[in-house]
């Protein structure tokens, strides 16, 4: 007798199911374990990402954030705010138009502590691949992340074609 794998909100897909379906499943999934994790430090994954950004500057504009997050300069604006309420950033002006944030000394401590249950949560994720296996799994998203072609012209109207 075979059980079919379940979630709560129905049966979970095979790997030949869309692709695009399967990357916003994992998404959800994987944004979901980074708001229990993250809940008692008082940030949310999308606060985690914006902080998570310091680690290699060390201070940006909202501009330069909301870039860096792919979204709406608003959306970030309403982040930093929300960041500076709590302790965890300070805005400085640059002049009349450029607005620059960086972490505080807790929004940095905050940072470092929000990491390491990441961190945890992404080897949770890839527990059952190889080393090697991460390896690939984490160069195949890096590519993807960064491509700047349409994959129109490419190897997907081959495909179509077949």
């Amino acid at each position: 007798m075979s059980e079919s794998l379940t979630t709560a909100t129905g049966p979970v897909p095979g790997p030949d199911a869309n692709l695009g379906y399967l990357f916003r499943l994992a998404h959800q999934r994987f944004r979901r374990l980074l708001e229990v994790e993250l809940e008692d430090l008082g940030l949310s994954a999308q606060e985690y990402g914006i902080l998570s950004v310091f680690e290699s500057r060390r201070e940006l504009s909202v501009s330069e954030l909301a870039r860096t997050s792919q979204v709406t300069r608003q959306t970030m604006h309403a982040s930093i705010l929300s960041l500076e309420a709590a302790g965890l950033v300070e805005r400085s002006a640059r002049n009349q138009r450029v607005v620059l944030v960086h972490p505080t000394k807790r929004g940095h401590e905050r940072l470092h502590a929000a990491t390491r249950r990441v961190r945890a949560a992404e080897r949770a994720a890839l527990s059952d691949l190889s080393g090697e296996e991460q390896r690939i799994v984490r160069a195949w998203l890096a590519n993807l992340a960064t491509r700047t072609t349409s994959l129109r012209g490419g190897n997907a109207r081959r495909e179509e074609k077949s």
